[in-house]
């Protein structure tokens, strides 16, 4: 069984972070990339590299992946997933895309699509599902706040 959780953005895991996941908005859609290998739509994501703090690794992957040049981003949750009696964590970020350039890493980026909803072809999709609805909360009450 897969289960998903989400914990305060500065909560550190025993298991440490391994990923950053990153929730981008541009022209008042969402942002979702092709990655060539999974052949799949996913949220702009990546591994944090050894010696990089979380938000250098997701400002790092949001540049990479989608050519984001202005931009505001901030973590709103550190998230868990356990799959098998596994446990792997990461942070999630939000972001507000003023500008995307040309440049994206043409290795690993297939397409970039933006939409108001999830798209069908998913890579991970539970996981993906579950982080885009939290991502949906979140933009929610920050555009309509309580």
């Amino acid at each position: 069984m897969l289960t998903v959780d989400f914990h305060s953005p500065a909560y550190y895991p025993d298991c440490g972070l391994i990923y950053v996941i990153i929730g981008a908005r541009y022209l008042n859609k969402w942002v979702f990339i092709k990655h060539k290998q999974r052949k799949g739509y996913e949220l702009p994501a990546g591994h944090i590299d050894e010696g990089e703090d979380t938000e250098t690794a997701a400002r790092r992957e949001l540049e990479e992946e989608t050519g984001a040049k202005d931009y505001k981003i901030e973590c709103i949750s550190t998230y868990t997933v356990c799959e098998n009696n596994k446990l792997r964590a990461g942070r999630l970020y939000y972001a507000e895309i003023e500008t995307i350039g040309e440049e994206k890493d043409e290795k690993e980026i297939d397409d970039i699509i933006l939409s108001d909803s999830l798209p069908s072809m998913l890579s991970f999709h539970y996981v993906q599902a579950v982080l885009f609805d939290y991502l949906q909360k979140y933009f929610s009450n920050q555009v309509n706040p309580g």
